[in-house]
Order: structure tokens, then C-alpha cells, then sequence
């Protein structure tokens, strides 16, 4: 399949095989998030979610970072002028991106280089695994900026524990790879020359896996909130929708068979 790249604004799709590559394209400004940026993560999962050939999707940042947060002049700085009903709505619009990559229908893969601050930090916590470079330097600066974070106070709790999460949202403290990856805020860590091959190897085991893997997403999202009783039929309901896909069909043929199985996603 040929390498197909796609422009969103400061955002670059680029599809190879079955993964996509979200590159977020501000490397002179160290990919820091504005209005413009945020469109652009937008329409890019948009996109990917209609596009039956990507089962897998990457999200990085262009140049020496992911991310360095939210720009203070055009992000940052406006939200003091804004009436009521405007910082409403663009936040609601900034909710939505957040929701729309955490429950996106396929894998997410952060692929997280150098700085990964503020609202930078917090898209990495929306993606299902963070695999880091050693000079990872993440950080939640909103309390530096007289701010909140937008998604750490929901998500690092269930990542990290809650003390933890307590000390991120409440210091801003910076967070270096070895720190990220013993408290569990990464998955792994490996050379930064090798982020991005490893990164698209896991990404490409995911495409290649079988339906299953979504449903898996699914249900581990939805029971993070539940108690586990709770969870109990909703299990049964998504293991009887697994076993009608045809990639169950598939490994229980192959298995009899006695060949590897050949999956397709569907």
C-alpha cells in the first residue's frame, strides 16, 4: 500500500499499511496547542475514524517535542477576555477532542517526544498506551499558569493512583522518562532514535489483531467507572459480540486447522 499524507492545518496524517500517523506540525513552536492545532486533531480523527483501512493510529509531535502545552498568546491569554457563553463553547469544542480520541474506535499509540506539557500532557493521557522517549519531560503547568488541568484530574487518578495524581496537578512538577515509567504514566520508554520504529511496530500488532481488540478498548473504558459487579453483564454482552465477528470465526478455524490465523478487523 502506497504512503498516503494528508494536511489538516498544523496537523499531518500519514497512512502506511493499516496505521495512521497523527503528527501534530508546530515544531518551530514546539507544537504548542492553539485554536488551529486543536481544529486540526479534530478533522485528522475525524477523518481516520471513516477510514476502514487504518485500525491503528499514532500520535506524535513534529521536531524535538510533542508538545509544549497550550500557547500562551493565543490560547492562554484570550481566556480572561472571553464572556461567559465563548469560554463556554470553547471548551466544550476542546471536551469533544478529548472524548473523541479517548473513545476513538481503533487503538491509540501517544508517541511522546521531549516535552509534553499542559494540555500536551493531556492529550497523551486520552490515547489507550504512551510509549515514551528517554528525554520524555512531561508536566501538568496549568497550576504554574493559575489554571486546572483539563483532563489530568479525571484521568491520572485512574493511571497513577490518587495521591499521585494530587502531586502532578498540584505541582506542575516536571516528570522525567525513568519517574513516568515507575509510576505508570507511560508503558514503556526507549532510545528517542527509536521511538517512532517502535512505536509503529506495536501499532502495526494492533492493526493486525483481531476485532476483539476494539471491543477490548470499549469495555476497559467503560468499566474503569463501574464497580465490578457492575461490570459482570456487561461482560457477557461484549464476549457474545466478539464471538460473532469473523475474526473469531477465523482463530477457531485456524486453530483447528492447525495454521496462524489470518485477521481483518471485522
Amino acid at each position: 500500500m502506497p504512503e498516503i499524507r494528508k494536511d489538516f492545518g498544523s496537523c499531518i496524517v500519514t497512512i502506511k499499511e493499516n496505521i495512521a500517523i497523527v503528527t501534530l506540525n508546530r515544531a518551530d513552536k514546539m507544537n504548542a496547542l492553539n485554536p488551529e492545532l486543536f481544529e486540526g486533531i479534530t478533522g485528522s480523527f475525524a477523518y481516520l475514524a471513516s477510514e476502514d483501512k487504518v485500525r491503528s493510529v499514532i500520535l506524535t509531535g513534529a521536531g524535538d517535542h510533542f508538545s509544549a502545552g497550550g500557547d500562551v498568546e493565543k490560547d492562554i491569554n484570550p481566556l480572561r477576555t472571553k464572556t461567559v457563553n465563548e469560554f463556554k463553547a470553547y471548551f466544550e469544542s476542546l471536551a469533544e477532542l478529548y472524548e473523541r480520541i479517548f473513545n476513538f474506535g481503533k487503538p491509540t499509540i501517544a508517541a511522546i517526544n521531549g516535552y509534553a506539557l499542559g494540555a500536551g500532557m493531556e492529550l497523551t493521557l486520552m490515547c489507550d498506551i504512551r510509549i515514551a522517549a528517554d528525554n520524555l519531560q512531561m508536566g501538568e503547568f496549568f497550576v504554574r499558569m493559575g489554571l486546572v488541568p483539563e483532563t489530568g484530574m479525571c484521568m491520572l487518578p485512574k493511571i497513577v493512583g490518587l495521591g499521585m495524581a494530587k502531586l502532578i496537578c498540584m505541582t506542575g512538577d516536571l516528570i522525567d522518562a525513568k519517574e513516568a515509567f515507575r509510576i505508570g504514566l507511560v508503558e514503556k520508554v526507549v532510545p528517542a532514535s527509536e521511538l517512532m520504529p517502535e512505536s509503529e511496530k506495536l501499532a502495526l500488532k494492533l492493526a493486525k489483531s483481531p476485532a476483539s481488540v476494539r471491543i477490548i478498548k470499549r469495555a476497559i473504558n467503560e468499566f474503569a467507572a463501574m464497580p465490578f459487579e457492575a461490570t459482570e453483564s456487561a461482560t457477557i454482552g461484549y464476549q457474545f459480540e466478539a464471538t460473532r465477528t469473523d475474526d473469531h470465526a477465523e482463530a477457531v478455524t485456524a486453530f483447528l486447522e492447525k495454521r496462524k490465523p489470518v485477521f481483518t478487523g471485522e
